[in-house]
């Protein structure tokens, strides 16, 4: 696995990998048998509204279905576990976690992608959150290629 963090005299620095950088993979997730990557449903959970627009725009505009959240609890209330190919995460959201998300789903054995996109990089959450089976973990802003990569990943 690639390093996830650059490691500096004082302490880890979090970084946002070039395109092209497989950070994780993990066999349980992806793509279902017989599903296809194009017109694959995306769901986006963010608190900031226009994060959620421009990131639905870039998603659709690759060719992908995309539903969009403004909070896990909405997210989880819409029942869209098995039809989501992969969720782009936020990690602080109002109520409900990124991480606490991604552990419910873990607990209830739904093993959706996540690709976690977030402005808050704290020393160890990066790390925590790919262990736990996090496809990727990107800065905002978030580069664009770098997210599609993700997505394309994810859903190998």
């Amino acid at each position: 696995m690639n390093s996830l963090l650059v490691y500096s005299s004082d302490g880890a620095t979090a970084y946002q990998p070039p395109p092209g950088v497989i950070l994780r993979t993990n066999p349980l997730l992806g793509r279902r048998r017989g599903s296809e990557p194009e017109g694959a449903l995306i769901a986006i959970v963010d608190d900031d509204e226009w994060v959620r627009k421009s990131l639905a725009r870039l998603i659709r505009a690759a060719g992908f279905r995309t539903q969009t959240f403004a909070s896990a609890e909405d997210f989880v209330a819409s029942g869209n576990y098995e039809e989501s190919a992969c969720v782009i995460l936020d990690l602080r959201l109002p109520g409900m976690s990124g991480l606490d998300l991604q552990a419910r789903m873990a607990a209830e054995h739904k093993l959706v992608p996540i690709v976690f996109v977030s402005a808050h990089d704290e020393p160890g959450v990066r790390t925590q959150a790919v262990q736990a089976g996090a496809v990727a973990f990107l800065g905002k802003p978030v580069d664009d290629r770098a997210l599609l990569n993700a997505i394309d990943l994810a859903l190998k």
